[in-house]
Formats: structure tokens, sequence, C-alpha cells
């Protein structure tokens, strides 16, 4: 239990992350001086019937100490902070885009206490900067979809395919104010097939000092729940939590590989709260998620599972080293993988059907039994 209560307090206290040049996951304009690193990020999946609403919450640390006073504003945002940048790779092509309550997160929080097994026990840029420009025609290699406006946020979807794609798609992330790939990143979605979003999240008057981004919801198909997670690959060590919701129950034994872990699984003696519920008691900032998803129809009407995972030191030296990963983040459901029985259950044969000429015991008739035809 005192490791599962060390572990929420790391995961809100936020830890600051070595710098790292050049990084595509999350980017700051060039006007602003400070240093930003990734931070602990939450996140929240639905998932039912080839649907999944993603909701991402992206965090990042800013080294106030080197700031001088004059860049902070009477509300706590930063001055010239106006926008900062990130990639999401997809298995699919997102069909819808939203901002979320910011809300969400803390109503799931509460909705999934982590709580002792035993009751008895208590426990204490600049303005030009903030839309990517498309330059340069489109070609087989790399396809430019449709940019969109969702509230603060500006949304590129892109599509590369094959070594020369992936080399277009590089370079104009990097020209567009998104960092540099790792080359090995590249590779490992260029082979899955996946779609990119470029993101950008921008403020006029300036974005917060304290990581509070606001929460991006975009729902897409896919045929198991996922999460973004190899793309933030020798990126710097950070903490996720992550929710997932979905009908049928989760093989958690699976989820071990990319280092999230339940309460129940941190700590025999802890249990979260609410693990089998009904869609209907769901907090109503979650519910708003998934309401009016046709595909998530019978999710709304029934039995859920919620299941809150904690992921501490993600690629850190004493961590899960992401670059091990031979595949993005994913869920497998108990009844997809239902052991085989040891003994291999064979149909019975069915009966032989007797040659002619033979009686039920197999044999052949011998001569002056009788048969038709034989003489006396």
């Amino acid at each position: 239990m005192k490791r599962l209560f060390a572990l929420v307090l790391a995961l809100l206290a936020v830890p600051a992350i070595a710098p790292v040049p050049g990084d595509a996951c999350l980017h700051a304009p060039a006007a602003f001086k400070g240093s930003v690193d990734s931070a602990a990020q939450r996140g929240l999946v639905f998932f039912d019937n080839g649907r999944e609403e993603l909701v991402l919450q992206p965090g990042y640390t800013i080294n106030t100490t080197t700031l001088d006073k004059d860049e902070f504003a009477d509300d706590g945002t930063l001055k010239n902070f106006k926008s900062f940048a990130w990639v999401v790779p997809l298995p699919s092509l997102p069909d819808s885009y939203a901002e979320a309550d910011p809300k969400v997160f803390q109503d799931l929080d509460k909705f999934t206490a982590v709580v002792p097994r035993v009751p008895s026990i208590e426990k204490d840029k600049d303005a030009e900067d903030d839309a990517p420009i498309i330059d340069g025609a489109e070609g087989p290699d790399v396809v430019f979809f449709e940019a969109l406006e969702v509230g603060d946020y500006s949304i590129q979807p892109i599509k590369a395919t094959g070594e020369a794609g992936g080399k277009e798609l590089a370079g104009w992330l990097k020209n567009n104010g998104f960092g540099e790939l790792d080359e090995r990143v590249l590779r490992f979605y260029l082979a899955g097939n996946f779609y990119w979003l470029a993101i950008k999240l921008s403020s006029k008057e300036g974005l917060p000092a304290d990581g509070a981004a606001k929460p991006l919801h975009i729902s897409f198909k896919t045929s198991q729940p996922v999460y973004p997670y190899k793309i933030y690959d020798k990126r710097g060590e950070f903490d996720l939590e992550l929710w997932l919701v979905t009908r049928e129950p989760v093989d958690l034994t699976k989820c071990a590989k990319f280092g999230i872990r339940t309460a129940e699984q941190i700590s025999d003696s802890d249990k979260q709260s609410n693990r089998e519920t009904s869609y209907v008691k769901l907090p109503e900032s979650a519910r708003a998620i998934a309401d009016g998803i046709a595909e998530l129809k019978q999710l709304r009407i029934g039995k859920v599972f919620v299941y809150r995972f904690f992921g501490h030191n993600i690629d850190a030296e004493d961590g899960l080293d992401l670059a091990l990963l031979q595949e993005e983040m994913n869920f497998e459901f108990e009844k997809d993988v239902a052991p085989k029985p040891k003994d291999e259950v064979k149909p019975t044969p069915p009966e032989e059907e007797k040659k002619d000429g033979e009686d039920g015991d197999g044999e052949k008739p011998k001569e002056g039994d009788g048969m038709p035809g034989d003489s006396k």
C-alpha cells in the first residue's frame, strides 16, 4: 500500500524530466527561451465494437527558475509560451475530434479511487507558429488530409508510406516546428501502417506554467484498444495514468509488458473502486465522451469494466525501456486468450459402412448357409 501511495504522489507531483534536443513528442515555439520537457500524462480509452474514443492530456513541465518574473501573467500563464506541438500516431485515420472537459480526469480519479481491500484499514512563438503549414505538393508517399481547428487545437492528419514517405514526413515535421523523429521509431510506425496527427495547442494569452493542458478527444476505428506509446521512446522518462472502459474483461497479465499495472497488481492490500460497474454510474464528464457514439450503444446499456492503470518511470534507467517493445500498447480481452484444452478432443469417426457380403460381425457368410441361389 505504501508503494502505491508513493506512486500516486509521484504522478501528482509531475516530476521534471531531462530535456531531449529535437523532441518530436513535445516541442515549444522557438520564441520561448525556457526548457519544456515531457512529464506525467493521462489518458482515457472507451472501446467497443471496433470503435475507440481516446482522450489525451499531454503533460509538460517547465523550469520556471530560469525565467524572469515579467514572463508570468497574473493568472499563472507564461506570456511567451503560447503554443506547443506533439505527434500522435494511430492505427487508423480519426473521423472526429473535440476538446474534452478538463474535469474528466479529476472525476475519474475519485470514481476509481484506490482503497484498502480491508475496509477497517484507514490510510491517510509567435502567432504565425500557431497552426501547421503545409508546404509542397502531395505525393504518392505522403498524404496530407484536411487540417482541422478544434478549439485551441490545430490538427494536421498525415499518412506516410515507405522509406521515401518516412523521409518526407520527418522533414515536414521538423520544418513545421514539431522537432525530429527518431529513425527507429519512424520505421516502427511506418511498418505498422499508422497514421500521424501533428497537433498544436495554442493560446494568444499564453499557456499555463503548471502543465495543465486541455484534454483532446479523438475518435477512430480499431480492432482492439490502443494507446500511443512507442512514440515516446528515448524522449525522457515519464509517468502514465490510464483509464480503460470496456464491455469485456481485460487480460491483465498481458499489460505487464507495457510497464503498466492496476492497484491490485501493485499492492495486495489495495483495490480499485468501481472496477465493475454500469455505464450510467460513470461520472458525467466521462459519459460525455461516449454518449451518442453509435458503435458504443451496447457499452452504454449494461455492465462495464473500468481499469485504472499506473505506469511509473517509463523509459527510465530503472523502468520500462520502450525500445524493447515490438508492438504499440494494446489490450487483449480474456475471451480472446482463453487457454486451449490440454488434450485435443477428436470427433468420433462415423461407423464404417459394411462391405458387400459382410454380416454384422464383419465375416463373409459360408457356403451352405442358406443364401439365395444355394443348391441343397
